[in-house]
């Protein structure tokens, strides 16, 4: 008997030990799959979710997150659709610990805030753009290049049109760019 119980106890040391082993590796894994963890691919986890950016110049915008691009995030903000340059983004209030995976299509993942800016520029979509001081310029985007946005005033009495007379334009370095706001709600 008294070996039974030897043996018993033993075997219940080891087991516990392989249990924290096992429990220890885990742990080292998670940290190790967290610390991989990109900031876009916990914005992509909580696309069509609402959260509070607090962004460049102190402002703070209550997001629907749409899409996320390889550097920029497009949602709506009350009536209005955003687009937001991930590095403009000081904190994120309302995310939970989820992450999406990173996103599988190569061509989206290499799509840079150009591309909606384009697009925008293309659709003929007003658009306003702030940064640290506020508004920056306001009308249409009549170019977007690698890292400026070309913005030319939009009159009001004015129809939204192509060619439509020379009109001073303002040239806006994106660093200087916190946020974008347009009356389009499909960005993505």
């Amino acid at each position: 008997m008294r070996w039974d119980a030897l043996f018993a106890d033993l075997e219940a040391q080891l087991e516990a030990a392989q249990t924290a082993e096992f429990d220890a590796a885990l742990a080292d894994a998670s940290r190790l799959e967290s610390s991989r963890l990109e900031f876009g691919e916990r914005l992509r986890a909580h696309q069509d979710r609402p959260l509070v950016l607090q962004v460049v110049g102190g402002q703070r915008l209550q997001v629907r997150i749409m899409a996320v691009g390889a550097d920029w995030l497009a949602g709506t903000a009350a009536a209005h659709s955003v687009l937001v340059p991930l590095g403009g983004i000081l904190a994120v209030d309302g995310m939970d610990r989820a992450a999406a995976r990173r996103e599988p299509s190569a061509t989206r993942r290499r799509l840079g805030i150009t591309a909606p800016l384009r697009r925008l520029a293309r659709d003929r979509a007003p658009v306003s753009a702030f940064g640290a001081e506020g508004v920056l310029a306001s009308g249409l985007i009549a170019m977007a290049g690698r890292d400026f946005v070309e913005i030319t005033p939009a009159p009001q009495d004015e129809p939204l049109r192509r060619g439509g007379g020379e009109r001073s334009s303002r040239v806006i370095p994106l660093h200087a760019v916190a946020w974008f706001r347009s009356e389009r709600v499909d960005l993505d």
